[in-house]
């Protein structure tokens, strides 16, 4: 039995439950309340030294990181396969795998701070709460981004930039798509490229960005569709996230989105 530490409002976890879901593995899972500080209970950091979502547990052993996972998962089972036989494609995987980690991952929290959270928490906070939450963290540059980012909301420079990353994340899918065929990222076979890809793009369409790929991108809204239509598709969705907060979310994004679709035609 699998033992998964994870947490609904993170991408990284649902990539993980794709893969668990898409293999057939039996797993029990740990709910981290990240909102709670669970992450920082001192029996959670031996388990994860950097504080964050998923970890698993297998036969004793732990795991980290989430596209190590994803790949140790796909391993202890052989089918179905969720890497390419053919090396360079494989490759290919593994280039979107680190693409999706070290550059769209990173902004993922700026635009959801600057289109939700920041209206969440002003809602709920006094001015002065809200000061005592940015003075609490202990990265200046980090206290002086968010500080920004609740302030300007998508006018930030650092939500600018971090959307035009987004909006890379899906101009590149849709250039892979026209170059392996589809109907997924590489070709005939579902793999963990897709894996890596759609919890980004459900983010997205929590915030009913949708005309990043409805306006100009066929491929990608084609793929986006037979993505939702899979059966593991359940292991994305959020249980513990209430249907009237993804209502507000998207009533957020929808908001923003004409703002939105401006800065990404300023190339």
């Amino acid at each position: 039995m699998i033992e998964l530490y994870q947490s609904y409002l993170s991408t990284c976890s649902g990539k993980v439950r794709l893969v668990l879901e898409e293999k057939g593995l039996d797993y029990s899972e740990v709910v981290i309340n990240l909102q709670k500080g669970d992450q920082f209970q001192p029996d959670y950091i031996k388990l994860n030294p950097k504080s964050v979502v998923p970890t698993i547990i297998h036969d004793g052993q732990v795991v980290r990181e989430s596209s190590v996972i994803c790949e140790y998962l796909d391993d202890l089972q052989a089918e179905p396969s969720l890497k390419p036989t053919d090396p360079w494609k494989r490759a290919q995987m593994r280039l979107w795998m680190k693409f999706m980690d070290e550059e769209v991952h990173p902004v993922t929290t700026i635009v959801t701070y600057a289109v939700a959270i920041r209206h969440e928490r002003a809602a709920a906070n006094t001015p002065e709460e809200l000061e005592a939450h940015f003075e609490k963290m202990p990265n200046a540059k980090k206290r002086e981004q968010q500080r920004a980012i609740h302030t300007d909301g998508v006018e930030s420079p650092y939500f600018q930039d971090a959307i035009k990353v987004m909006d890379k994340m899906v101009a590149n899918a849709e250039a892979s798509l026209e170059e392996f065929g589809g109907p997924w990222l590489l070709g005939e076979t579902y793999s963990l490229a897709d894996v890596a890809v759609s919890p980004y793009m459900l983010r997205l369409s929590h915030f009913a960005f949708d005309g990043m790929w409805q306006d100009s991108r066929p491929l990608v809204a084609d793929w986006w569709q037979r993505i939702q239509e899979r059966p593991n598709y359940r292991g994305i969705y959020s249980p513990a996230t209430p249907a009237a907060n993804l209502t507000s979310r998207q009533a957020y994004g929808a908001q923003e989105w004409p703002r939105v679709k401006e800065i990404l035609l300023q190339k």
